[in-house]
């Protein structure tokens, strides 16, 4: 991990607790989180630069400054509250107190949250109907070499309900085939595991990967690759950001539309969580499959779907409003 380097005040030895806490903490941390620590501290740090106060230690005062200057310039409450961990972290590297830990920061939050609204914009569902609809899309056009990578990508994505970041990580050696149109792949959970968990592709998704992996002539390596637009396939895999580039692709292909939000990389994830729940998958199976430690996530993703099937929807279909 890159070093932290905020203005600081105070005994010399901090640096060097900064200095040795960025070295052991290499590898400990999943990339996304790296880069938010490296994002959150330099944003923080520039901030009381330009403000002519100090970063290590901050003061309460200071902190909450700095997030309500951050939730003028439109942040969403959900970063300020990661920023407001990321300072806390930094405190704790350089062996100081965290500021972050009282009541002037705790309700500089609530107030923010109350004037901005706590309700999480939550990525478009790319449901089986949808995926479905995008095959059929591409077929009717002629599946082309990238075409074959995209839905096998969508439908991998869907069945590992898997974040980007995992996407793009897969190898050909963490593909374990059963059948020709079943397999395994060991998958390394970015944010909930340093170990790789085994998750089963269905039916459709492994014979898309198959295809895929054949056509591409992918014996080794990464397996979701870029392709030229002359249709070659190159060595370098593909980003996060090239994977919401193909969602978004996809999907406007297929003319789909999402009703609240938009699609992302995330639809995946959360298009089959929310499959899985109307098909009365119980929730700890879907919490191990997505490798949720708690069913917050899960209860987020599918509260719309929970509220169309809840008492009242319930009441209604019944007939209970003609009796």
């Amino acid at each position: 991990m890159k070093q932290i380097t905020p203005r600081i005040s105070g005994p010399v030895d901090v640096r060097g607790r900064l200095a040795e806490w960025g070295y052991r903490a290499r590898g400990a941390f999943a990339p996304n989180t790296e880069r938010a620590l490296r994002a959150d501290s330099a944003a923080f740090s520039a901030w009381c630069m330009a403000s002519a106060v100090t970063a290590l230690p901050a003061t309460p005062d200071t902190i909450a400054a700095f997030l309500r200057a951050q939730a003028d310039d439109g942040k969403a409450i959900a970063t300020l509250r990661r920023r407001t961990a990321t300072i806390a972290r930094m405190h704790r590297a350089a062996g100081l107190p965290n500021p972050c830990d009282s009541e002037t920061i705790r309700l500089t939050l609530r107030a923010i949250a109350r004037a901005k609204g706590t309700q999480q914009k939550q990525a478009a569902p790319l449901s089986r109907r949808d995926a479905d609809r995008i095959i059929d899309r591409i077929a009717a056009e002629g599946a082309r070499l990238r075409d074959r990578r995209d839905v096998a990508l969508m439908l991998v994505g869907r069945d590992l309900l898997a974040r980007a970041s995992e996407l793009i990580s897969i190898t050909v050696d963490a593909v374990e085939w059963i059948a020709e149109d079943a397999a395994r792949i060991a998958l390394r959970r970015h944010k909930t595991s340093t170990q790789p968990v085994w998750c089963r592709l269905g039916p459709d998704a492994a014979t898309a990967l198959r295809i895929w992996l054949e056509a591409a002539q992918i014996t080794s390596g990464t397996v979701f690759r870029s392709v030229t637009k002359g249709g070659q396939v190159t060595n370098r895999a593909l980003s996060v950001r090239d994977v919401g580039r193909i969602i978004l692709s996809l999907t406007a292909r297929a003319k789909l539309q999402g009703q609240s939000a938009r699609f992302s990389s995330h639809s995946l994830r959360v298009g089959m969580a929310i499959d899985l729940v109307a098909a009365s998958v119980e929730s700890a199976a879907i919490m191990q499959a997505a490798g949720w430690k708690s069913a917050r996530m899960l209860a987020h993703y599918t509260e719309r779907l929970e509220c169309d099937r809840g008492a009242i929807a319930k009441y209604y279909r019944l007939g209970a409003s003609n009796s």
